[in-house]
């Protein structure tokens, strides 16, 4: 079997976050049970391009797994050479396997599946999401939808990464057909890290000595108004007023907020007790969620969220916000749902705090549920099976 993937940007360009690194993922363990997929995507990283990546033809990156970064001659809005050859690729697949909604990459693929009579899975990544539909070009997405996407919607089987995401579908496609799978991760990629004090993990991220930490707050993501990094700084805030001896660090790249973001912390005069250290690798963040207290995520949207699931592998227990699809976390032991609002994200993490949860018990949930080879299971049955 042969799958084109079509995505807009695919790894290693990590800007994105953690979708990039989960469809990498996913496109290595099929290829290692024999499905071959090639990858279509586009050179963009962000506001830049990928340097030294195969824009001419596909290559060979994985075990039956082979992609073509298209060049893009304005980022993220336009490539030549994308548009004058996606059609091969589909032709030449069995299954179009596409990602997000709106963007250029979207209408091609899904023209050139039907004309061609391939099936289609779709995953929307959030793009019908409430707070993304509404957050800019309102009415331009809406006849995005009507001219781009409601002329194929009876061929498109959607992939769905969690309930929240399913009833957003529904929501705009009530007779779609809609699957549940959702992100996975190598849990046992997240076994691998000693911990290490407080002290020197403050040390080794932020370059700063401290005789006295109470606790360590880690948050990572894109520095993005969804991802509600403002909201945390405030009650990390007056979670200072109890625990003057916290401390709050937050790992990702700029994406519009980092400038308001410092300003805050500026002017609440927190500087000694909230960083900003910049985008980390994998194994930066695998040490700092085995070495931190507590994992906090207030964000206004998330479709599934994979570094709250990477976050339980190191059995660190999370407080995230109830915009997120993590109701079961406080029925497994795992954390807490909060408001994503100052004063009950800085109650929840109170709470935690005077709370025992068991290490054993966050990493048994994920490894049960979201490790790959339970995902991969799901996903074979549901889009790569003749019933």
């Amino acid at each position: 079997m042969r799958i084109c993937l079509v995505s807009s940007s695919f790894y290693p360009a990590v800007f994105y976050g953690g979708p990039i690194s989960s469809t990498w993922d996913l496109s290595k363990r099929l290829g290692e049970q024999g499905v071959e997929i090639y990858v279509s995507t586009t050179n963009a990283n962000g506001k830049t391009r990928l340097l030294d990546v195969a824009t001419k033809k596909h290559t060979n990156i994985s075990k039956n797994v082979w992609i073509r970064y298209y060049h893009e001659q304005f980022i993220n809005l336009f490539s030549l050479s994308y548009i004058f050859n996606i059609w091969k690729d589909v032709k030449k697949s069995d299954i179009v396997y596409i990602q997000y909604l709106f963007h250029y990459t979207v209408p091609f693929a899904l023209l050139f599946s039907w004309f061609f009579d391939k099936d289609v899975v779709l995953c929307p990544r959030g793009s019908l999401a409430k707070w993304g539909m509404e957050y800019k070009r309102k009415n331009l997405k809406k006849i995005w939808l009507f001219l781009f996407i409601y002329p194929f919607k009876k061929y498109i089987k959607w992939q769905a990464s969690s309930y929240i995401e399913r009833d957003d579908i529904l929501q705009y496609f009530p007779r779609g057909k809609v699957v549940i799978v959702t992100d996975g991760i190598e849990f046992l990629a997240f076994q691998t890290s000693t911990t290490i004090s407080k002290e020197a993990l403050l040390e080794k991220y932020t370059g700063k000595q401290f005789e006295q930490i109470s606790d360590v707050v880690f948050s990572m993501g894109r520095l993005h108004k969804i991802k509600g990094f403002d909201v945390l700084i405030d009650a990390f805030n007056l979670y200072l007023k109890e625990s003057p001896n916290a401390k709050l660090i937050i790992a990702g790249a700029d994406d519009g907020m980092q400038n308001e973001l410092e300003i805050k912390i500026n002017n609440l005069n927190i500087t000694d007790a909230v960083f900003l250290i910049g985008m980390v690798n994998k194994q930066q963040k695998i040490e700092l969620l085995s070495s931190s207290s507590v994992f906090a995520l207030a964000s206004a949207f998330e479709s599934f969220g994979i570094v709250i699931a990477e976050a339980l592998a190191c059995g660190l227990p999370v407080v995230v916000s109830n915009k997120t699809p993590w109701k079961d976390i406080e029925v497994n032991n795992c954390g807490i749902l909060a408001e994503n609002q100052k004063d009950d994200f800085c109650r929840a993490l109170k709470e935690l705090k005077s709370m025992r949860f068991s290490k054993d018990s966050c990493r048994k949930y994920i490894n049960s549920h979201y490790d790959w080879n339970v995902i991969i299971k799901h996903f074979r049955y549901h889009f790569l099976t003749k019933k």
